[in-house]
């Protein structure tokens, strides 16, 4: 009987290696954690490898296997199954399916199916596939179905139906941490099997089983050990958190239905009805007089020439003023869609404003999105070794991993409208003590805030709810972290922390964003006083935020990008968390926007220079972009580069990416953009730049629904990446529009009705 489970224990293995994935990773574990991920794909690959090298002698065994079925009767495979209907039913799959032959039983569909729903050892193991997720759906659709007769025939039963299930393999377990056995994800670095079980097994059996099974094979198979067992299901009952935010969602759209309503069937009624009035008046009047007749009143009344003619009607016409609601109906109006969507999707603007950077805000949204699909798409392919390792190698890939720096160029931009619209207001006020500083900042905090913490809280609490599948984490993604730490993400300080003790990691941005607001009258009030002062105290700042990076990047050894060829796991962690996400590291970009601010405001956007000087500043700021993106390409391709020339790389090229960026911004500006500025200000941009806010927050979790709800993995081409991204756009911009509607937009009204807040201020 001892042949006959090392035999048995052979034929589970074989079947059950059937899907290595990364998933229910947080945004913070794809970027730091990609470095990871490549290795553990490779040392896969080497091990499998092995495995099979040291397996190969007991497959003669499994001929004693079938001997030993053969040999055994119904009654003898219930003796072996004991009392565990896990087993039972596990034999019973087998006996119907892939054994029938040996034990003399009819094969059964349903029993196929249970083999069929499982994954299979798939080709391209050595580039890393390793990932074979199998048939979710039809796993969970499957029910065994059983006679109590010979040949289908008796009472028909259905003992079980199908369940799925994953159990995790650390690939490198002395190197992996401690896991939580009722996890709901698992840990970078591990192998993930799917298999599809009876509904009678729980998870901890069938990782018994199969650790078991394993070590009869020998201690070649030691390192397949399975450490983690998860489960999955399509149906989830809505927890009271979940409900509570339903509640609070359902308040939202109420109060914007009613705001609507308020505003279409009762406001433009009204403004219809004092419309209607004036024509009313004009038309007695003109019938009075004999003016004209009523048969070209219509013309008559929409057309300035006439009116010139007809002085008489302009003495006696009677204007009725627009109704103007109250306080309570200004409130009801912020969440209007009409309006609201109406502003949202002007073209217009004002007369002043900066038009090139709508586009600008664009473009970087786009490239920062870009970016993502491959950081995302990364743990869901099927070929993530040879297609990334092959881009690594091009040049364009540069513009790929630098991608980061789309986010500098918001710094840029925030830096430098708040520098030329705070220099205006002051300017207005004529005095310091005039400008309201409370104001300033109630408006930031008030213009951010809102939006930010009610999408913090539906991903919190519904992103579980969205989808299922094989990939998907039924917990939801940052769940306990955002439950222990989202105050940290109220108060803007989440960057000061380690990224597992934070939540929505990609929200270092706003943090930083809200801390260099919060000190950037550092540097205003000296630039209102005095040019040079103010110039004199940012060139400071700026040194300081470049030194400081430099420092850091040669202590900590960090590598030039966030993933890299040469790149080692420990420098990618430490490189997020020491470096890039520190606002000490971060504001140089967001100090050369507030000195270009300034410039602007200085010389109200006029300014004269030659052709060769505006030539010469053109080709600076584009060898300036460009080396900065492209520096790196010699260390992805086999040259690293020393300690030294990383810190000065990680101390400069942010800076250096804003000295370009501010002369695109500078030249647009003053009339001397060209071609480029023509695009930029394209009017299409406008409001494509004012969804950016929400589409930042909200891409990462659009993007994750997708690769995380998939059935199958990918097969990564440049088209696929193609299709992936415009289709990426679309969504998170059509998200990014609702949200805006719901969350961003009201908030701007209630602070304009509650303030009175002029149209043309911030």
């Amino acid at each position: 009987m001892g042949e006959f489970w090392k035999s048995c224990a052979v034929c589970v293995v074989l079947i059950s290696i059937s899907n290595g994935v990364c998933y229910g990773l947080t945004y913070s574990d794809k970027l730091i954690g990609l470095n990871a991920f490549i290795g553990s794909q490779m040392r896969a690959s080497h091990i499998l490898t092995s495995i099979v090298e040291e397996m190969m002698p007991h497959v003669d065994e499994i001929d004693d296997f079938y001997s030993s079925i053969v040999m055994a009767d119904e009654q003898n495979l219930k003796l072996l199954a004991g009392e565990s209907s896990c087993l039972n039913d596990t034999l019973m799959i087998l006996s119907n399916s892939l054994l029938s032959a040996v034990t003399k039983k009819p094969m059964q569909q349903w029993a196929l199916q249970f083999i069929d729903a499982s994954g299979k050892i798939s080709s391209g193991i050595l580039d890393g596939n390793i990932n074979w997720i199998g048939s979710y759906d039809e796993c969970l659709n499957l029910t065994a179905v059983v006679y109590t007769g010979v040949n289908q025939t008796g009472e028909r039963l259905f003992p079980f139906t199908g369940k799925y299930c994953q159990l995790g393999i650390p690939l490198n377990p002395q190197k992996s941490p401690p896991v939580d056995v009722g996890s709901s994800d698992f840990p970078i670095g591990t192998l993930v099997l799917g298999l599809c079980i009876p509904s009678t097994c729980s998870g901890e059996e069938i990782r018994n089983l199969y650790n078991s099974a394993l070590s009869l094979l020998g201690n070649s198979t030691a390192r397949l050990q399975s450490n983690q067992v998860i489960c999955r299901a399509k149906q989830f009952n809505y927890d009271t958190r979940a409900i509570i935010v339903l509640c609070v969602c359902s308040v939202f759209l109420l109060l914007m239905v009613a705001g609507t309503m308020y505003d279409v069937f009762i406001i433009h009624q009204l403004h219809k009805d004092s419309s209607g009035m004036l024509i009313e008046e004009v038309l007695v009047n003109e019938q009075a007089n004999n003016i004209l007749d009523t048969s070209s009143l219509r013309f008559r009344a929409s057309s300035h020439e006439q009116a010139e003619q007809t002085p008489l009607l302009e003495t006696k016409k009677q204007k009725t003023e627009p109704y103007q609601p109250g306080l309570c109906g200004r409130l009801l109006m912020s969440f209007s869609v009409y309006t609201n969507g109406s502003k949202l999707l002007s073209t217009n603007q004002g007369s002043g404003v900066l038009s090139a950077v709508n586009g600008i805000r664009f473009l970087s949204i786009s490239w920062v999105i870009l970016g993502h699909v491959y950081a995302f798409g990364a743990f869901t392919t099927e070929n993530v070794l040879p297609f990334l390792l092959t881009m690594m190698k091009r040049w364009s890939w540069q513009a790929i991993i630098n991608a980061p720096v789309a986010v500098d160029t918001f710094f840029i931009l925030s830096g430098l409208l708040l520098s030329y619209l705070s220099l205006k207001e002051m300017q207005k006020c004529q005095s310091l003590w005039k400008f309201k500083w409370g104001l300033f900042y109630f408006h930031r905090i008030w213009r951010l805030t809102p939006p930010y913490m009610l999408i913090f809280m539906v991903y919190v609490s519904l992103y579980q709810y969205w989808s299922d599948g094989p990939l998907w984490p039924q917990e939801g993604l940052e769940k306990d972290h955002c439950q222990n730490y989202w105050w940290k993400n109220l108060l803007y300080i989440n960057n000061f922390f380690p990224t597992l003790e934070t939540c929505m990691a990609w929200s270092w941005y706003l943090a930083n964003d809200m801390q260099f607001f919060v000190v950037s009258p550092l540097m205003l009030i000296p630039l209102y006083y005095s040019g040079v002062v103010g110039i004199i105290v940012c060139l400071v700042l700026l040194f300081g935020t470049m030194t400081i990076s430099g420092v850091i990047s040669s202590v900590q050894k960090l590598p030039m990008a966030i993933v890299g060829a040469n790149a080692k796991d420990t420098e990618t962690g430490k490189y997020f968390d020491d470096y890039y996400v520190k606002p000490y590291c971060r504001m140089g970009p967001y100090i050369i926007g507030i000195m270009t601010g300034y410039v602007l405001y200085r010389t109200n956007c006029k300014i004269r220079m030659n052709r060769l000087t505006n030539l010469a500043g053109w080709a600076v700021a584009t060898a300036c972009c460009m080396s900065v993106l492209y520096g790196p390409y010699d260390s992805f391709n086999g040259h690293p580069n020393s300690n030294e020339v990383n810190a000065l790389y990680n101390a400069l090229a942010r800076n250096v990416w804003a000295l370009g960026v501010s002369w695109v911004i500078f030249a647009c500006s003053t009339g001397y953009g060209g071609i480029v500025n023509a695009l930029l200000s394209w009017k299409i941009f406008i409001p494509l730049g004012r969804l950016t806010y929400c589409v930042y927050l909200l891409h990462p979790v659009i993007m994750s629904i997708y690769f995380e709800s998939r059935r199958q993995l990918l097969y990564m081409t440049d088209l696929e990446i193609v299709f992936i991204f415009c289709g990426s756009m679309v969504l998170c911009y059509a998200a990014g529009f609702v949200a805006s509607l719901a969350f961003e937009s009201p908030f701007m009204g209630l602070e304009k009705a509650i303030f009175h807040r002029d149209k043309n201020d911030r």
